[in-house]
Parts: C-alpha cells; structure tokens; sequence
C-alpha cells in the first residue's frame, strides 16, 4: 500500500481547473471574498439579506466567493553519479511515488523530471493526472545507476516547468557550490521550490574511528585513502554541519525550510513538514 502525506500552499493558483487549493478565480461557495451588487452578479441564490439591509445605496447585494483550483505538483531530481552512493536512488523513488500518490488523492497535476548533465529523456514526465500514481516510474528510478559527472541539466527544467506557479520538490545531494545552487533558485524563482536534501549517513555520522579509508567521488572517479581517526571524523562531521548551515540559509532566502532525506523517508514527515511551515 502506498502511503500518502498532505500538503498546503500559502499562496493562490491562477489555474482554472477546480481543485483543492485557494485560487485566483472567483467561482464556488467556499472561500468568502466580499460582497457585489446583484445587479453586476446575478446570483440570487448567494444574497445576503444582512448586508443588504445595511446597503447604503438600498441595492441587494450578493456574497461573492473564489475558486478552489488544482496546481501542478512536480518533482526535479538531481540524477549525477553522487546519487548512486548507497540507497539514495531506493529512497528517491519511494519520495516520488508517494509524492506522485499524494498529488492523486488531492486531484493535482503530477510531474517529474530527472537531470544529468541534460534532462534525461526517459525520466521526463509532462505535468498532468496519472490515475493511482507512477509505480512504472518508481520502478525505473530504484534500478537506475546514475553515471553523469554533473547535474547541469537542473539549470535548464525552467523551460519545462508549468506555466503556472506549481509546487516544485528539488531533490539532490546539493555537493556543489552555493552559487550554483542560488543560480538555479533564481531560475525557478516563480514557482514554491522545496528542498529536498539527500544526505546519507554513511557520508558523514556513521564513519569508522580508525582504520584505512579511501574516500571517492563518484563524478570525478578520483579516490583518496586516508587514515580515519576520531580527530579527522569530527572534521569531516564539522564540515557537513556547517554545509547544513549554510544550505539552511540559503533556502530560508528563497522562502522554504530544507527537507532532510536521509537512508528512508514516511510520508508522516512530509505532513509534519508542511504543518511546521
């Protein structure tokens, strides 16, 4: 059974299509906008008798309402080869299957783009409604073997993101400079963008004391064996603590908290997340 988590926005969709969330649009009996006169909104079935006796113009006035609406909701996944390392590709394909469910259960548009050093052709999937979720997607992801030396293909996905505002879920490791990561914000700058940060503990927490350890970057194939003692551990923790600094920074300047996925993900820390917002 495939789990699902709920999500809110704080902001309204310009889309047309009925759906869940506050939209642009007036329309429906849901969100309360205002009053009208009846004479510009025939809609004698919506008079306010109260606020029509208040009326100072002694005019029948009606209450007016805004469309609830359906967005698209899209994840963007960083597919280089430092997504290879242990089970994070196992992990992004349960994130994207229960995001894909999720956005089901709440009528969205679901869609889902992979990137190397170009947008992979075969992890493209068009923003639109996938009745019961993307199980063949999911499947592809969990024995993909990402080999590209970059993920450059991320600074191109505006030109295939929604015209509309949609929910973006950014999914990488994000080990690249900060100017990279703030240029690529600034390219989906008129969508809500989460990020969604990959880090394995195996990366960092979970290093032996001592012993010979050869450290590889799986982009470049350079390795390097180092001997791993208590002092360079806490080194290496430091640095990756301070790079959770300074991402948190950087993605508050953008407007959304960071989303850490370690080696699994719930759906339950989904819903806690967009409650916390």
């Amino acid at each position: 059974m495939i789990e699902e988590f709920h999500y809110q926005i704080p902001w309204r969709t310009s889309s047309a299509h009925p759906g869940r969330h506050p939209g642009k649009h007036s329309g429906g009996e849901h969100d309360f906008q205002g009053h009208a006169p009846l004479i510009s909104r025939p809609e004698a079935h919506n008079i306010d008798v109260h606020a029509s006796l208040l009326d100072p113009f002694q005019q029948y006035v009606v209450r007016t309402f805004r469309q609830r609406s359906v967005i698209n909701v899209t994840v963007i996944a960083d597919l280089s080869a430092s997504m290879g390392f242990q089970n994070k590709m196992a992990t992004l394909a349960k994130f994207t299957e229960q995001t894909a469910y999720s956005a089901y259960r709440s009528g969205d548009h679901f869609g889902f783009m992979g990137c190397g050093e170009d947008i992979i052709p075969e992890f493209y999937m068009p923003p639109r409604w996938y009745k019961g979720g993307t199980a063949e997607l999911a499947e592809s992801l969990r024995h993909y073997h990402p080999a590209s030396t970059n993920a450059k293909g991320l600074l191109t996905v505006q030109e295939y993101c929604p015209r509309h505002r949609a929910l973006i879920f950014l999914v990488s490791d994000f080990h690249y400079p900060l100017q990279d990561i703030a240029t690529l914000f600034d390219s989906l700058l008129k969508h809500d963008v989460i990020p969604v940060v990959m880090w394995h503990p195996d990366e960092y927490e979970q290093l032996p004391e001592w012993g010979l350890f050869t450290l590889s970057d799986p982009e470049t194939g350079r390795e390097k064996t180092l001997l791993m003692r208590p002092g360079l551990k806490k080194k290496i923790i430091q640095a990756f603590n301070a790079q959770r600094e300074q991402l948190k920074h950087l993605f508050i300047r953008y407007g959304r908290q960071p989303f850490y996925l370690n080696d699994a993900f719930e759906a339950d820390q989904m819903t806690r997340y967009f409650y916390e917002q």
